[in-house]
């Protein structure tokens, strides 16, 4: 059972709650995820049983919000005035519900039931209906990994594990991390990498696909480069020590892919022109993890 929900306009981050308990500003009676199909791209041939699926698309999402604006010490006709005044078809919204999230824009203005028994004095039945034109649901805190650039420890066992083992070896410092994605889907990251000395050309590489995505640019201490790879929100900038912010578009590297984290485990690695220059950053990669259903 879904007990509460939160609304945000990203145009201005103002929120309401709807929810079961008597607190809350709206009472909420019913959220409907909708289901969301598949589209199968085929093909067939006159000695071919059935079909052969090349390629799926996942289409939209319906979404609609049943509630209630009740009259208390504040006066029902305000909460609906602050209700019409917050949903907008032109705008876009957050739908929170516990640790997900979903984007998507109204159908049209808040309906309100006709009959008196959901339309009176004292309370009044809203629905909110809407599309989700993204329907996966996303993780509201991001996942973030940093890039373990330590010296790896070769261990010999002592008394058959009994103590503690002993250090024999350290190994060559490896500039690679293992990025585990839990989702049902690839999903597009936030790469920030700050930079302690000075680097050129840096470059991140998929060890499992080998598509990378780069800049060729020089950076000096206290630069921290910021990579998006989301769909719909791809950028590539570097703030500098004075606070300023450059766009680096035009930099990027001309065999760039915008990396996406596959399901499963991943392995990234940092590359540089010069490899000496590698101990000269650190890298964090942030994401959030992809999902269909979250009930």
């Amino acid at each position: 059972m879904i007990e509460e929900i939160k609304i945000q306009s990203l145009s201005n981050g103002e929120e309401i709650t709807i929810g079961m308990d008597d607190w809350q500003e709206y009472w909420l009676e019913t959220v409907d995820w909708g289901q969301v199909e598949g589209q199968h791209n085929s093909y067939t041939s006159s000695t071919l049983i059935g079909s052969n699926i090349t390629s799926t698309t996942i289409l939209t999402r319906s979404l609609s919000v049943t509630g209630w604006a009740i009259e208390d010490e504040t006066p029902l006709q305000v909460r609906c005035d602050r209700l019409n005044r917050f949903i907008s078809p032109s705008e876009t919204y957050l739908l929170k519900y516990k640790g997900y999230q979903i984007k998507f824009n109204p159908d049209a203005s808040i309906k309100y039931g006709h009959d008196y028994t959901v339309n009176n004095i004292v309370m009044r039945q809203f629905l909110i209906q809407a599309t989700c034109p993204n329907p996966l649901f996303s993780q509201i805190s991001p996942t973030i990994v940093p890039f373990d650039f330590s010296n790896k420890k070769f261990k010999f066992p002592t008394n058959f594990g009994q103590s503690a083992p002993i250090v024999f070896a350290l190994t060559e410092t490896l500039y690679n991390t293992s990025i585990y994605n839990a989702g049902g889907f690839p999903t597009g990251v936030t790469i920030r990498v700050k930079f302690i000395g000075e680097v050129s050309n840096p470059k991140i590489r998929d060890l499992k696909t080998n598509e990378m995505i780069g800049v060729n640019y020089h950076f000096v201490t206290d630069d921290v480069l910021t990579i998006v790879t989301v769909n719909g929100s791809k950028s590539m900038t570097v703030k500098h020590e004075d606070e300023s912010t450059e766009n680096l578009i035009k930099y990027r590297h001309i065999e760039t892919e915008w990396l996406q984290l596959a399901t499963g485990e991943n392995i990234w690695a940092i590359e540089c022109e010069n490899p000496e220059e590698r101990k000269n950053i650190k890298v964090e990669v942030s994401f959030n993890i992809l999902y269909l259903e979250v009930e």
